[in-house]
């Protein structure tokens, strides 16, 4: 066992960790949820790493071997993951580059510099994904790192916290709960590092494959790619754009080019995006419906190394094509939830709700048709979750009357109380403790709906005309203003211990979708300290609904 790492273990255990990522990456690729079925995180982070491994040569010095290794997977970095697999190892460079040998102190610091790196090189920074594994992997066990530590013990807590970590993604980001996944490119990073350390262990079972197949996103579109996607399609994902610029010195070109200044550039322009610069290269990836403005913009600073457009609607078209195919198994675990609007239904079924019931403006579902999705369903264990106070006592009667064992009914009082309620299941675990995390994702949370009153009202300590604008927060009315914004911000202002909340998450009725920019800048300048997350949800009644947490 040795306290010491060079150049050449290191690359022997990169080269190990790339074969056993290889022998998942179909693995990896199956489990990418995250954020559109784009199928190909695996494919991404082995392209990149096998970029950095071909261009790096083999030698004693730690700090020189990882600058070959980083910028080759600077360059070769494909996807939102590849590129920030590619910091990660930028940042272990960024704090050896002069370390021909690291001790078990440089090699905590470097991993700390990785995960630092990655987040800074990422504009919106997403928790539950690789960049969570990576940064808790390291500051759980950092204490625990002295001099005499084995650098083999090392990388396996190293591994083991990555892991713990991994497993509580899910909890994160809802989509992986409704898929039942954890992060795939979480999971890639913890594949190679599995592979890095075993290396350490004399482990170098891993076998090395004849050759490394094409990416799947080169592969030339069939007449079954297409027919996915033709004129009658809906254009919803836009399209994944993926680059290299090199910056140019011509005086065609603009003369200064400043990260933080094309970042902020970028920002208006799509999602997703990544940019980061590597001397005279630009390295960008973003999700976006409007390429044109992008390439404009890049191109005042130099022109394209590498270019890629793909068009990400096809790519889950192609994905719901697979999926369609399976049949489905026979549930263990169901949800059924009432909810108003196509936005919000669509999202309770993103979160994992496998039946939802289109209430409409009354929300008055009746038992008969509570009894026919428990029906429907067939699950040993069903939880139903009304979204109204109305509903409460028919859902309890469709218990009754379907006589079927194992029909759990969660009161939630409003769609919103059931968003967070579903955000908290846990798909992985048992019935009774998925149950009790979903009760549990209303702890702390306040509630507040603005909708127009439709005559006056008058009572000891509220009242209002006809067309105001009503605020009510947690079922009390508590604001009444001339306009939506006005009576939001007036309904917070009565939270009482709004200093300690962190997030906004705010649900947009039909009715005030073009005020989408008008809430988030008048949040977002009020209380700039918190979190604000605008989603469509399409309801009738509550023009906004809003989640304070």
């Amino acid at each position: 066992m040795r306290n010491r790492l060079d150049g050449v273990t290191f690359s022997g255990m990169v080269l190990n960790g790339y074969h056993s990522l290889l022998e998942k990456e179909a693995e990896i690729n199956a489990m990418n949820v995250f954020p559109v079925a784009d199928g190909d995180t695996g494919t991404n982070m082995r392209l990149t790493l096998e970029n950095g491994i071909n261009n790096a040569k083999k030698t004693k010095h730690l700090g020189e071997y990882l600058k070959d290794l980083s910028k080759g997977m600077l360059l070769g970095a494909r996807g939102n993951s590849g590129v920030i697999l590619s910091q990660i190892f930028k940042g272990m460079y960024l704090s050896l580059a002069h370390d021909g040998v690291a001790n078990p102190g440089e090699i905590r610091d470097a991993l700390i510099s990785a995960y630092m790196t990655a987040y800074k090189a990422v504009v919106r920074p997403v928790e539950g994904t690789i960049l969570t594994v990576a940064r808790e992997g390291i500051e759980n066990i950092k204490s625990q790192i002295y001099g005499r530590t084995q650098i083999a013990n090392l990388f396996s807590m190293y591994l083991a916290e990555m892991r713990k970590s991994l497993a509580n993604t899910p909890n994160m980001l809802p989509v992986l709960k409704s898929a039942g996944v954890v992060d795939s490119g979480a999971f890639g990073y913890i594949t190679i590092l599995d592979g890095m350390t075993k290396y350490l262990y004399g482990d170098k079972s891993v076998k090395k494959s004849s050759g490394a197949a094409l990416p799947k996103t080169e592969v030339a579109a069939t007449v079954d790619t297409v027919s996915s996607f033709n004129e009658d399609s809906e254009f919803k994902d836009g399209y994944c754009m993926e680059f290299l610029l090199q910056l140019m010195t011509s005086k065609h070109y603009k003369e200064v080019f400043n990260i933080k200044t094309y970042l902020t550039a970028l920002k208006p322009l799509g999602e997703s995006i990544v940019a980061i610069q590597e001397g005279s290269i630009v390295k960008v990836h973003i999700h976006t419906f409007s390429p044109a403005p992008i390439i404009t913009l890049s191109q005042a600073f130099g022109e394209f190394v590498s270019f890629k457009l793909e068009n990400m609607t096809l790519q889950h078209n192609e994905t719901s094509k697979k999926s369609e195919k399976v049949e489905k198994p026979k549930k263990e675990f169901g949800i059924i939830a009432v909810v108003d609007g196509d936005g919000m239904e669509n999202l309770y079924k993103d979160l994992g709700a496998d039946i939802v019931l289109s209430g409409g403006k009354s929300m008055n579902t009746s038992s008969g048709e509570f009894k026919a999705a428990i029906e429907e369903l067939n699950a040993e264990t069903t939880v139903i979750m009304p979204n109204n106070p109305n509903t409460f006592e028919a859902a309890n009667q469709a218990v009754l009357l379907s006589e079927r064992k194992g029909v759990v009914v969660i009161p939630t009082k409003n769609a919103v109380e059931g968003y967070f309620a579903l955000s908290m299941d846990l798909a992985d675990a048992k019935p009774d403790y998925r149950i009790e995390m979903m009760k549990s994702g209303t702890d702390g949370l306040d509630v507040i709906t603005v909708s127009t009153a439709v005559k006056d009202y008058s009572s000891d300590d509220f009242k209002c005309s006809a067309c105001d604008e009503v605020g009510v927060l947690n079922g009390k009315m508590v604001a009444a203003c001339g306009g939506l914004t006005e009576a939001l911000l007036s309904a917070v202002k009565k939270i009482e211990n709004i200093e300690d909340k962190t997030a906004f998450v705010v649900f947009l009725g039909k009715d005030a979708l073009e005020k989408e920019d008008e809430i988030c800048s008048a949040l977002s300048v009020a209380y700039d300290d918190k979190e604000v997350q605008i989603i469509c949800g399409g309801q009738s009644v509550y023009e906004i609904m809003v989640g304070v947490v």
